[in-house]
């Protein structure tokens, strides 16, 4: 299973949340966030429910290398020990206007 934090507030309709595993949620200034237990259908799912913007969404499997980045209209697989692996999520991040402090992927 993967984990990672949902922004609440990126999403069209937060009612998708119902349909994941929620491991525990948190205000953090003006958004909603949720750390979430999912399997890789389910990330990729996101994808349709990411709105407009500058937003993306990251998965890893605890204890493992990979991370699944999910953006509205793209994906990326990378290894969060091979920073070489991140330049595609990176510049596509960048180009619809996430700044580069926000693009670091962390795994915990």
């Amino acid at each position: 299973m993967l984990q990672g934090t949902i922004v609440e507030n990126s999403l069209t309709d937060p009612a998708i949340l119902k349909e994941l595993s929620i491991l525990k949620s948190w205000p953090d200034g003006k958004w909603n966030l949720h750390q979430v237990s999912l399997n890789r259908e389910e990330a990729l799912k996101l994808a349709g429910h990411i709105a407009g913007g500058p937003w993306y969404m990251h998965f890893w499997e605890p204890g493992k290398d990979d991370v699944l980045v999910v953006f509205k209209d793209k994906t990326f697989d990378l290894k969060h020990s091979d920073k070489s692996t991140w330049q595609g999520a990176i510049a596509h991040g960048k180009s619809i206007g996430i700044p580069d402090k926000q693009l670091d992927f962390p795994i915990y």
